[in-house]
C-alpha cells in the first residue's frame, strides 16, 4: 500500500456480531452471499473469516466467483452460483460446487449433460423478472421431476417485494409449489432475501440466504437496530494547496467548482479508477469530525475543498453517512460500495 492510499476497512467484530445474530434470531444456518467481492468488503477476507467461525455456505454469481472462493482450497465449504453457468464441467470437476437452475431450458440442458441433481437449486420466480422457472411452468417441472424421478440439493425463490402483504403472498405460493413438487425432494429450502430476513419469519426455510445484511447494510423500511455496519472508506490528506495559486483543479476551471468559502484544496488519493465514480462530485466526507465537500473527482486523485483546520497526513472518510451517500447518488448503497475496485485495499481489523 503506498504512501496516502485509500482502503476499506472491514471491522471483523461486526461481520461475526451480524452473522451470529441473524443465525440465533432466525435459528436457520446461513448461506452467505459474498457476490461483487463481498458487496466490496472484500471476498477472500470475508469467506475466510466466516469458514473459521463455522460457515459451511456461500453464494456468488459468477463462475469467476466460484473459481476465486475454490482457490482459496477450504476444506468443508459448498459455493452456490446464482447465475447459470456454460462451463458444467466445472461442476463436475468440483463436487462442493453448486448452481442454480434458472428456467426449464437449463433444467433440460444441465439434465442432457450428466450433472448430479444433488448439485442443483431449482429456482422459482413470482414475477421478479431476473431468474427463475416461472409459477405457470410448474405442472411441467412437476412432470419432469416425477418422471425422472429427481431429487434435489435445494429449491429457493427471491422475497424480492418491498410491500410486507406481498412478502407473505409469495411465501405462501411457494411453500404450496414445494409441497406440490414433494418437498421430500429437496435437502435445502430457501427463500429470503435481506430484507425478508427481518420482515418475515421463513418458516419453510431450512437456511437463510444473506447478503447486504450480513455486512450491515440494510434496506430502508426493513432496519434492525442490532446489526452493525463493517464497512469504512478511508484514506489521509495526501497534499494541501492554496485556492489563490490555482487556476485549475484536477482538469476543471477553478471558477467553474462550487468551493463555497474555503481557501484550500486537498488531494486525496482515490479515484473513478478506483470505482469512486465522478457521479460521487460534490458529495460530503469526513475531516476530524467535520465535513468538507469533495469538488473534482479525476481517475486518481480527488479534491476536496477544505479550511485551515485540515493538514497533510488527515484522515478522510468516504461515505460516512449512508443516508446522505443514497440521496445524493440516487442508487442503493450496494451499488456504489461494491464498485469500489481491487485497486483500494481491503483490510480486516
Amino acid at each position: 500500500m503506498g504512501v496516502n492510499d485509500f482502503k476499506v476497512v472491514v471491522k471483523k467484530e461486526n461481520i461475526l456480531h451480524n452473522y451470529h445474530y441473524l443465525k440465533k434470531l432466525k435459528n436457520k444456518n446461513i448461506i452467505a452471499v459474498v457476490k461483487a467481492n463481498a458487496y466490496g468488503h472484500g471476498i477472500e477476507n470475508i469467506v475466510k473469516l466466516l469458514t473459521e467461525e463455522g460457515c459451511e455456505y456461500f453464494a456468488v454469481s459468477r463462475e469467476y466467483e466460484a473459481k476465486k472462493i475454490l482457490n482459496f482450497q477450504l476444506k468443508n465449504i459448498k459455493i452456490l452460483i446464482l447465475e447459470t453457468i456454460e462451463n458444467l464441467e466445472l461442476l463436475k470437476q468440483n463436487k462442493n460446487l453448486e448452481m442454480m437452475v434458472n428456467s426449464l431450458s437449463d433444467l433440460k440442458n444441465i439434465l442432457s449433460k450428466g450433472i448430479s441433481t444433488k448439485q442443483l437449486h431449482l429456482k422459482v420466480d413470482f414475477g421478479f423478472g431476473r431468474n427463475g422457472i416461472l409459477e405457470k411452468e410448474i405442472n411441467k417441472l412437476e412432470k419432469i421431476i416425477k418422471e425422472k424421478d429427481l431429487k434435489f440439493k435445494g429449491i429457493s425463490t427471491h422475497l424480492f417485494a418491498a410491500d410486507y402483504k406481498d412478502m407473505l403472498e409469495i411465501e405462501k405460493k411457494f411453500e404450496a409449489i414445494v409441497n406440490i413438487l414433494g418437498r421430500e425432494r429437496f435437502e435445502i429450502i430457501h427463500t429470503q432475501n435481506s430484507a425478508g430476513i427481518i420482515s418475515v419469519e421463513g418458516k419453510n426455510s431450512t437456511h437463510i440466504r444473506c447478503g447486504t445484511i450480513l455486512f450491515g447494510l440494510q434496506e430502508i423500511g426493513y432496519h434492525d437496530p442490532k446489526i452493525k455496519r463493517a464497512f469504512k472508506l478511508c484514506g489521509k490528506i495526501s497534499g494541501i494547496k492554496d485556492l489563490k495559486d490555482l487556476k485549475y483543479i484536477g482538469y476543471e476551471k477553478k471558477e467553474s467548482i462550487s468551493l463555497g468559502k474555503n481557501n484550500k484544496i486537498a488531494k486525496i488519493r482515490i479515484g473513478y479508477g478506483d470505482g469512486f465514480s465522478k457521479r460521487s462530485e460534490n458529495i460530503m466526507s469526513i475531516i476530524n469530525n467535520k465535513k468538507f465537500k469533495i469538488v473534482h473527482i479525476s481517475m486518481d486523485s480527488s479534491f476536496v475543498a477544505v479550511d485551515e483546520s485540515v493538514t497533510v497526513g488527515d484522515e478522510i472518510e468516504i461515505f460516512h453517512d449512508l443516508q446522505e451517500a443514497i440521496n445524493h447518488l440516487e442508487v442503493p448503497h450496494y451499488e456504489f460500495l461494491s464498485v469500489i475496485n481491487e485497486r483500494i485495499e481491503r483490510e480486516l481489523i
